[in-house]
């Protein structure tokens, strides 16, 4: 009886030393969630590209925004900007903005893209050395996203100086390893240690 009691110490103590090493490991986004930023040129246009938190967990919703800036005096005009983002992400309804101003009903929504309209001539938006339009989404975080790995998305848009395809630029996102279960939590990790 004695050596059953000895073991469950062992075990309950092995499992908080486990517990403990995976949130020190997998953790980074408990404390404080660090933003990650891509910014690239092409041609005059320059792009940032900002996700709010760079290390969620499955059940957080992060914000993703797309910054235009035009680097020579020539104006550009958007007329469509699609947001392209991993399959277990689910855009948050109502989310999409320009400039603050939603996008709705003016939004075209499919499974891996979330695409705004800016060709209506009540909702134009223009590209300008002083005018430097932001395109923000929210996502939910899914409980199947790949724990551990990095989910690299992009945008693309149409613009009156032509396309642009930047379906891989990012930035990169890892989902960590707490949240709402699934491959990889940390339920799942301890495996019912300690039950």
């Amino acid at each position: 009886m004695a050596h059953r009691a000895h073991l469950r110490g062992v075990a309950a103590c092995a499992a908080s030393i486990f517990a403990a090493g995976a949130l020190a490991a997998l953790g980074t986004g408990i404390a404080g969630a660090a933003t990650a930023s891509v910014t690239w040129d092409d041609w005059y246009t320059r792009f940032t590209r900002t996700a709010s938190n760079a290390t969620p967990n499955a059940g957080d919703t992060i914000t993703v925004t797309t910054k235009f800036e035009r680097t020579n005096s020539t104006d550009e005009r958007l007329i469509w900007v699609k947001d392209l983002h991993n399959a277990c992400l689910t855009y948050v309804p109502g989310s999409a903005k320009m400039n603050d101003r939603a996008v709705e009903p003016y939004l075209e929504i499919k499974p891996g893209f979330v695409a705004g309209d800016f060709n209506a001539t009540d909702y134009q938006v223009f590209v300008k050395q002083t005018e430097t339009p932001i395109f923000s989404v929210q996502y939910k975080v899914g409980a199947d996203c790949l724990r551990g790995a990095s989910l690299t998305a992009g945008m693309e848009y149409l613009g009156t100086l032509g396309p642009g395809s930047y379906g891989d630029k990012g930035p990169n996102v890892t989902v960590g390893y707490l949240g709402t279960g699934g491959t990889g939590s940390l339920d799942s990790l301890l495996g019912g240690f300690g039950s």
